[in-house]
């Protein structure tokens, strides 16, 4: 780690069948702004120009149709619900680091390991608000859920998840909404489906709250172009989310982790880390918001927060720290680090205020089926084939 001063294609699956069994007993969950309103259309009426785009020029994800959490169509039973266990709210089981020790397998050596491989990951850049279709007076307070579910465990791996009674408030005029995730690193050999639940806090009874979007959208790593930033707007009756991501090929898992020490006493501190990728190969432009807040004196400790490096290149993370309640002027600090595929790295920088301490810990998605609990799979087909669709869906291929 080096540091700075200031300056696919799996299986193809069949489209929601109309003939689907509704559960009878609705189930219903949500887990425990200086932006403009509008009366921007919800997604049923966005207008497209003769070209067959969106006429606002920003593409809109793609949904499963019938499959919202708010009339219980998501529990219909067909072959997203089986595969991706939709009617399963359990968190994924699989924690990230998981590969981050040394193996005896390791070959030629654990430093230079060609045994463990790299994979086709998802990196989520950033949540947006771009809109509010109602009229709603001061800051915009979100809650509920945005989770990804991919075929390593299709459990949700939440990014965005916080209660009615700790609602995010956007306060950033661009709409900027604070991830939380995701738990782990994102493996995208081939469809990926992003789960959501999200709703505006807008009075003291849930029932006063309105709906901000609903369902389920889907991503193909066969439709979505290699380390290039994708913008996509889902719609809902009272707003939008714009959800900016990116495909990287042959990526590993980098777990960040800051820890602050030696605080001066009666002061705080107010830290931003963001991360970027250095590449000579493409340009990624927008950074990852990881934390922007105050840190808790008594903890010191941050979260930890994943993000996905491909291969060759460097990931950049930028501190912006500041004491508050003290005279020193902020101070930015950047650390260079090399992708690995096990092992971790450590930086210190001491301010004078406080000393601040980065690790960075690296591993690989390829977890071998002795680590894998049930509902995992090493690869993408395995779940299918685990539910014996694969045979079904043959059978109907060859009528």
């Amino acid at each position: 780690m080096k540091s700075g001063g200031a300056l696919a294609g799996a299986l193809v699956p069949p489209p929601r069948s109309d003939d689907r069994l509704p559960i009878d007993e609705k189930r219903r969950r949500t887990e425990s702004g200086a932006v403009a309103s509008s009366t921007a259309p919800p997604r049923s009426r966005v207008v497209y120009g003769p070209d067959g785009f969106p006429a606002d020029g920003v593409t809109r994800a793609v949904l499963l149709h019938d499959c919202k959490h708010s009339d219980g169509s998501i529990y219909t039973v067909d072959y997203w619900s089986k595969v991706y266990r939709l009617g399963d709210t359990r968190e994924t089981c699989l924690e990230p680091m998981m590969m981050t020790d040394t193996w005896t397998s390791c070959s030629p050596d654990w430093g230079n390991c060609e045994r463990h491989d790299s994979c086709t990951m998802m990196q989520i850049f950033s949540l947006k608000l771009p809109y509010t279709s109602a009229s709603i007076s001061g800051p915009v307070q979100l809650y509920g859920y945005m989770a990804v579910r991919d075929l390593l465990n299709p459990y949700r791996n939440y990014i965005f998840n916080r209660s009615r009674d700790d609602p995010f408030i956007v306060e950033q005029e661009d709409g900027f909404i604070q991830m939380t995730g995701p738990k782990r690193g994102i493996r995208n050999d081939g469809y990926v489906l992003l789960e959501f639940d999200m709703k505006i806090k807008t009075g003291d009874e849930e029932s006063d709250d309105l709906q901000l979007i609903d369902g389920v959208a889907y991503f193909n790593n066969l439709t979505i172009m290699n380390a290039t930033e994708h913008k996509q707007r889902i719609d809902g009756d009272h707003g939008a989310v714009d959800i900016t991501l990116s495909l990287l090929r042959s990526a590993v898992e980098a777990t960040v982790q800051v820890g602050i020490s030696d605080l001066e006493h009666g002061s705080g501190l107010s830290l931003r880390l963001t991360a970027s990728y250095i590449s000579s190969h493409f340009v990624l432009r927008e950074r990852i918001q990881l934390f922007d807040g105050v840190v808790d004196p008594e903890t010191c400790e941050q979260n930890k927060y994943v993000v996905a490096v491909p291969w060759k290149v460097i990931l950049s993370l930028k501190l912006q720290i500041s004491q508050i309640g003290g005279s020193h002027r902020s101070v930015e600090k950047f650390c260079l680090c090399s992708p690995r595929k096990h092992g971790h790295e450590n930086l210190t920088f001491k301010l004078g205020f406080a000393t601040v301490m980065v690790k960075v810990t690296w591993s690989t998605l390829d977890i071998p089926r002795s680590l894998l609990g049930p509902d995992c799979y090493m690869y993408d087909f395995e779940a299918a084939e685990d539910l014996g669709l694969l045979n079904l869906m043959r059978l109907e291929e060859a009528n």
